[in-house]
């Protein structure tokens, strides 16, 4: 593993047709190259930059976790301060087939046309150009544009799967597509017939297998790999992609006859474990750092550039230039976190006058390194969210629930001087890699049995989480655990909008936000949670999105039930 984190970085970015070549010297391979603008279609297949930069740009319509974020707020776990952001279309239940803010149809799609492009016109790459550039019979960079040619291949196997998998868990059953059917040629797509959710996992489970034969582990980490550049598809990340497509696969909402089962989910996410290449970061907070990237829990990540837009959304209004566009913790989410006390733990109550005088006592640590609370610090000053505080309402753009997301924030950005920081989002991590094998393993088996010896109980994988947030382990299993432990541990890294649809819980989304209202009386502060919002959520139809009418109106298919 240390070879690993010693490989020198490069990060692909992703521009329309920037291609790349590896036939020149190694500190070219970044090099955008030049290619005649009237040369026709058949003959740019041939360049092997071309083709190149077909796959680059399928990469550019991989989802793009930080503006996912807002999304968190129409869920339970938060309120988005801007009253026009497009959370509180969801949560007015104002969505619909002609305006739904999260539409990705045509992303994914255009995104798998890129990848089919490529695995369509892959074989017609001339290499006679790098082959005559062997010089003293030395064919390290010949064989390197051969290598990395097959390692396309599987990257786009591994991209349309991603694609795939973000289609079907908003919208169900959707269209196969295998050949390069372009998404703006309405007439391509008329008469296409959508294929069933069970087909779709299926597909998608068999793009991953195809992409892993291709693109074993090493190339992370030998030197005859070295040009493969860090953000491209690694065997780690289609494994975990795979093992969370199983898992959505066995869940209530997308399990089908024939479908994947629990015992399914469990084995994928056992092949994650078994490659002992990622373990769980000592650190929590390292996990939304600057560096997260290097960490051994980071499977699957994509960078960003240096900016501090998202410091300036999430900083508490007491800083100068914080705009106050945030995305903020509600009590919901903050009531979620245990109190520690000694070697155990128990669920915080308000009912409990200890926990209601002090609530931020003795919590799991987890709430700390994802909230902004009243009393915390945060670049040295004290974050006072009572009313009149300085970072309380009335203010302009203060937080209305009393909190702050402190998540992904990197607090050593000076926002007065305008510096910046990069950013990285996980989209796949060792942590959900064990928290999806204990629900698969504790529905397939139970808590503490684990009859095929993969090494772990699904209650001995949920301990090694906690464990690292220095919580006490539990002794058992239920439903609730398991809902608590991903809540707690993935907070707004886009999983609770998916885990609460495929467990067929929605109707929580329909319960009221609250909010902390907190008074100052001397020197004491009294808390009281109270609503801040009602919500809409229509379980019999919102567990799946709509299909865009537009798409209905070109195909001719039935729309998703009661839209």
């Amino acid at each position: 593993m240390k070879s690993c984190r010693m490989k020198k970085h490069h990060y692909i970015i992703f521009i329309i047709f920037a291609v790349f070549s590896l036939a020149s010297c190694k500190k070219d391979f970044l090099d955008v190259k030049n290619i005649p603008a009237d040369m026709p279609i058949n003959l740019l297949y041939k360049q092997y930059d071309y083709i190149q930069g077909i796959v680059w740009n399928a990469y550019s319509y991989l989802p793009d976790g930080f503006e996912w974020v807002d999304m968190e707020a129409a869920t339970d776990d938060a309120y988005h301060t801007n009253v026009n952001n497009r959370s509180h279309t969801f949560n007015y239940g104002v969505w619909d087939q002609f305006n739904n803010p999260d539409n990705a149809w045509a992303n994914c799609f255009k995104g798998i046309y890129q990848a089919n492009l490529f695995l369509a016109h892959r074989g017609e790459v001339d290499l006679s150009v790098q082959s005559a550039a062997i010089k003293n019979n030395d064919s390290t960079q010949y064989k390197r544009t051969v290598l990395n040619l097959k390692f396309m291949e599987g990257e786009c196997y591994f991209l349309k799967a991603f694609f795939y998998f973000e289609l079907v868990k908003r919208y169900g059953g959707v269209p196969i597509i295998d050949k390069a059917l372009d998404y703006n040629d309405a007439s391509s797509w008329k008469d296409l017939p959508k294929n069933t959710v069970n087909e779709c996992f299926r597909y998608i489970v068999s793009l991953c297998d195809k992409a892993a034969v291709i693109i074993p582990d090493s190339v992370r980490t030998s030197s005859a790999t070295s040009f493969y550049e860090s953000g491209r598809a690694t065997n780690g990340a289609i494994k975990a992609l795979k093992a969370r497509a199983i898992l959505y696969a066995a869940s209530p909402l997308y399990y089908e006859a024939g479908s994947y089962t629990w015992v399914d989910a469990a084995a994928a996410a056992k092949d994650v474990i078994a490659m002992n290449a990622y373990s769980l970061d000592a650190s929590y907070t390292n996990l939304s750092s600057a560096t997260n990237w290097n960490s051994l829990e980071t499977i699957y990540h994509k960078k960003y550039g240096n900016t501090n837009s998202f410091e300036k959304n999430n900083f508490p209004i007491v800083f100068e230039n914080s705009n106050g566009n945030s995305v903020t913790p509600t009590q919901n989410f903050v009531d979620e976190f245990e109190v520690k006390n000694g070697s155990l733990s128990v669920p915080f109550d308000w009912n409990n006058p200890t926990h209601a005088s002090n609530p931020y006592a003795n919590r799991d640590p987890r709430l700390a390194a994802t909230v902004t609370y009243n009393g915390a610090s945060f670049k040295s000053t004290t974050i006072q969210t009572y009313f009149g505080g300085n970072s309380g309402q009335p203010k302009l753009n203060a937080s209305k629930t009393g909190y702050y997301l402190v998540k992904h924030v990197n607090s050593t950005v000076d926002l007065v001087n305008n510096t910046n920081t990069t950013h990285q989002w996980l989209y796949f991590r060792y942590a959900e890699v064990l928290l999806n094998y204990a629900e698969a393993m504790f529905n397939a088996y139970g808590a503490n049995l684990d009859p095929l010896n993969y090494g772990m109980t699904a209650v001995q994988a949920i301990n090694k989480v906690r464990a690292r947030s220095t919580m006490p382990n539990l002794t058992d299993l239920n439903d609730d655990a398991i809902v608590h432990e991903r809540r707690v541990e993935l907070g707004f890294e886009g999983h609770r909008w998916w885990d609460i649809r495929r467990w067929q819980k929605g109707s929580v989304f329909a319960n009221p936000v609250r909010r902390i209202s907190i008074t100052l009386n001397g020197s004491n502060f009294t808390y009281t949670p109270v609503k801040l919002e009602d919500r809409v959520y229509d379980k019999a139809r919102m567990n799946w999105y709509p299909i865009p009418q537009s798409e209905i109106t070109k195909t001719g298919w039935s729309q998703n039930t009661g839209w």
